[in-house]
């Protein structure tokens, strides 16, 4: 695993959007390296009615020439969400990542619709970047205990 870094390219998303935007629940767990040569950190959950939206971040962040190497779309690691009350979230695997981010990049990826209040057990499942195969043990799937956050990779 690699040094998680210091929360800065999130904290700088979040304070370009003047608290629009902030996370309700935090944490930072190393999903492993999901894309070759960059590791997924998730730093925490945005929960409003539109939708949840899970902010990570590429560590380090994804280079431009990186994409006429290694192919397009070979960020491209895939989530799905499920909970406790087998709410119907969408798996399109929508989101956006800053390309310009050096040690690290601020990114988003939506969970497919909203969390219900009422949801005790949230599950985030991840799958590497298609045909990509991590080097090392990479998280499968977090466990986030809502309300709290607590939060059980495995």
């Amino acid at each position: 695993m690699v040094r998680i870094p210091p929360r800065t390219a999130t904290d700088a998303y979040l304070s370009k959007r003047g608290g629009s935007v902030r996370l309700d629940i935090v944490f930072d767990v190393d999903l492993g390296e999901l894309v070759e040569g960059h590791h997924v950190v998730a730093r925490g959950l945005e929960l409003t009615e539109a939708g949840g939206v899970l902010h990570y971040e590429f560590v380090p962040g994804l280079r431009q020439q990186e994409e006429e190497t290694k192919g397009t779309f070979f960020w491209y690691w895939m989530l799905s969400t499920e909970d406790d009350l087998g709410t119907s979230y969408d798996d399109h695997n929508n989101g956006a990542f800053d390309p310009e981010g050096e040690a690290a990049a601020h990114g988003t990826r939506h969970l497919g619709g909203p969390v219900p209040g009422s949801a005790r057990l949230l599950q985030l499942n991840f799958t590497p970047a298609g045909g990509w195969t991590p080097p090392q043990t990479w998280c499968r799937r977090l466990d986030i205990s809502l309300p709290d956050g607590r939060v059980t990779a495995s």
